[in-house]
């Protein structure tokens, strides 16, 4: 059996704004993050979400005394996508519901990132 492997990136800048990909094979509902592995003559399709959704759920996380805190949400995406990532916020958490962008966001090793942003 046959299985492919996706290298390229789960998010990306466009004219628009940056955006994350999900992915969906035929019959089944798109997923963020994409898959991965596709099996056979299985095709993965590409779907653009952003480059805004709505904040659905957020929690703060409170890592040490010696480190800040920071925050992560889950974010609802059309079509009928829920995506995790960090959140970026100064001061008080946005609230649910409302329109966050996908910014930039570089990990601790200065890996490229994403984030959500009000």
């Amino acid at each position: 059996m046959k299985i492919s492997k996706r290298t390229e990136s789960y998010f990306r800048e466009t004219s628009g704004g940056m955006v994350l990909v999900a992915t969906r094979i035929v019959g089944n509902p798109p997923q963020f993050p994409p898959i991965v592995f596709v099996h056979g003559d299985e095709r993965a399709e590409e779907i653009e979400l952003g480059p805004t959704g709505r904040l659905y759920s957020y929690t703060v996380v409170h890592p040490g005394k010696d480190k800040a805190p920071y925050g992560l949400a889950m974010v609802d995406f059309e079509p009928n996508v829920r995506a995790f990532g960090r959140l970026l916020f100064d001061g008080q958490p946005p609230a649910i519901g409302c329109a966050l962008r996908i910014v930039p966001f570089a990990l601790t090793d200065s890996t490229p990132d994403y984030a959500f942003q009000e």
